[in-house]
């Protein structure tokens, strides 16, 4: 059976329907104002994220511990590092304080990769943040003598993009990452590694490539400590109120334990643990416990041991705490044990925002917050629940998100299948530190607020707009679950689209 808001939304009602307006809707606007982005906030005045409040003295061991892994600049062994490794970085950069950008100070990258650092994708506005003004694979491209080219998707001034293909040469769905960058030409690889980056504008001529961006690491420790019993409670809530404005909203379900998905765009990982191992294979081909095959496994290039990054053996690190964990495992802490974006203060029009952000219906897909089980001092074994972390529990996350996939029309969709989540569905994009983010949407179309939420309005027939992958499917898609939302807030006065975008840079 198909969902309601397929069969029941006509495009008039969406596009004219007044119900559950306030008087506060109903403003005058001042003549020729228009409302628009205030743009991001300020960088802090550090690149170094906080920790989590009130975590313990060995958590906070670790996570200074997994700031100086997950900087590492990679290479591919150990006999090919630039930097003595254990010694403190010998060109620190103002912008990146723990490990140097231009010496390899670590290995195991594999033939393809994307990125040869966590923090290439991940610096804006601090260290585990999403996309940086300027984009980082034309300086990862050539690192040590490598011939790549930057694919043409690419810009200078654009944010650093992730490609999937659609399908494969035989029809059949593909969807998985082909990694931008290979190891050919450089200067820690044998000369005989030839490896070849794909076709990508043969790709792009067939409208077979589908974009992603990086997404914000921060506060996914508190995320992952939300039970799915609150994330299936606040589905149910509200059920009549949604519906009226076309919205489902559902689960991507890990098939093997039958438990919520939560991180990536289209909520396909589990856990912190697999986002990490398998980022640390995708992105920078470093294989692992969890993902023990190398992506390429061209003889003349592949010169790390698969799986390379596993848990360290010799004397020195054995008998070193913080040194047996790998570096995978440690890029977990990280996410887990760094602090949620903290929201500015708000001015009298953000807190209007705030209350609009309500009323027109955002507020029931992107859920402002959760709580997390648990309390930091129970009373008894029989009271020992939520996070094994005591900082993690009982806590307010104010995420705004329901952490559910939804439809979402040809203009967001991707082609791409993860799990139950199908081509045009995403994950309700958590908002907390939109405020000091660059580019919006998944694949990092716009910068500009607007767009991006008038971008969430699709209807059957469409042919995508401005959607870098629409493709001959687009016109297949059904309503956008936002539809209703968006319908209201343009009726809007201006005045009052500027509240809901001041507050939305408030976060």
């Amino acid at each position: 059976m198909k969902p309601v808001r397929r069969a029941l939304r006509p495009l008039f009602l969406l596009l004219f329907s007044a119900s559950s307006l306030t008087p506060a809707f109903a403003q005058h606007t001042p003549p020729g104002f228009r409302a628009r982005d205030p743009g991001p906030r300020p960088n802090p005045k550090s690149a170094i994220p906080n920790p989590v409040p009130n975590l313990n003295a060995n958590e906070i061991a670790l996570f200074t511990e997994s700031l100086l892994r997950v900087s590492e600049l990679e290479g591919t062994c150990d006999t090919c590092v630039q930097q003595p490794q254990g010694v403190l970085p010998l060109d620190p950069d103002p912008s990146n304080p723990f490990s140097p950008k231009k010496l390899v100070n670590s290995a195991g990258m594999g033939p393809v990769f994307n990125a040869d650092q966590c923090f290439t994708c991940h610096s804006q506005p601090a260290i585990g943040g999403s996309a940086q003004r300027k984009n980082a694979a034309f300086e990862v491209a050539g690192r040590m003598g490598a011939n790549n080219t930057v694919p043409s998707f690419e810009e200078r001034n654009g944010a650093f993009r992730e490609v999937r293909f659609k399908f494969g040469k035989n029809g059949a769905r593909d969807g998985g990452v082909h990694s931008l960058f290979t190891l050919a030409g450089r200067s820690d690889v044998p000369a005989a590694c030839r490896v070849q980056q794909p076709d990508f504008d043969r790709e792009m001529q067939e409208r077979n490539l589908a974009f992603r961006i990086p997404l914000q690491l921060f506060g996914l420790g508190l995320i992952e400590s939300i039970q799915d019993s609150t994330i299936r409670e606040n589905m149910r809530a509200d059920r009549d109120e949604k519906r009226s404005l076309g919205i489902e909203g559902r689960p991507n379900i890990n098939p093997n334990t039958g438990t919520i998905s939560r991180f990536g765009w289209k909520a396909q990982n589990a856990s912190l643990t697999v986002f990490a191992g398998e980022a640390y294979n995708v992105e920078m081909g470093i294989s692992n416990d969890l993902f023990p095959i190398a992506r390429n496994e061209d003889p003349e290039c592949n010169k790390a041991y698969e799986p390379f990054d596993v848990p360290r053996t010799d004397a020195v690190s054995y008998n070193n705490p913080l040194k047996i964990m790998p570096a995978w495992l440690m890029f977990t802490e990280f996410m887990r044990f760094v602090d949620a974006p903290q929201p500015a203060p708000m001015t009298a029009s953000a807190s209007r925002g705030k209350q609009l952000f309500k009323e027109v219906g955002c507020a029931f897909c992107h859920t402002p917050s959760m709580q997390t089980p648990g309390t930091a001092n129970p009373s008894g074994q029989w009271d020992e629940v939520g996070a094994h972390t005591v900082a993690l529990r009982g806590q307010t996350v104010n995420l705004y998100s329901d952490l559910l996939v939804h439809h979402m029309g040809a203009t967001l969709a991707d082609n791409i299948v993860q799990g139950n989540a199908g081509p045009d569905e995403f994950r309700t994009t958590p908002l907390w530190g939109l405020g000091q983010r660059i580019y919006f949407l998944h694949d990092g179309r716009t910068s500009d607020l607007m767009t991006a939420i008038q971008d969430h309005f699709s209807f059957p027939g469409f042919d995508g707009g401005d959607n870098p992958a629409k493709d001959r499917d687009s016109a297949k898609y059904g309503f956008s679950e936002a539809n209703g939302t968006v319908s209201r807030f343009n009726r809007l006065p201006e005045v009052d689209k500027q509240s809901i975008l001041e507050f939305l840079r408030a976060l």
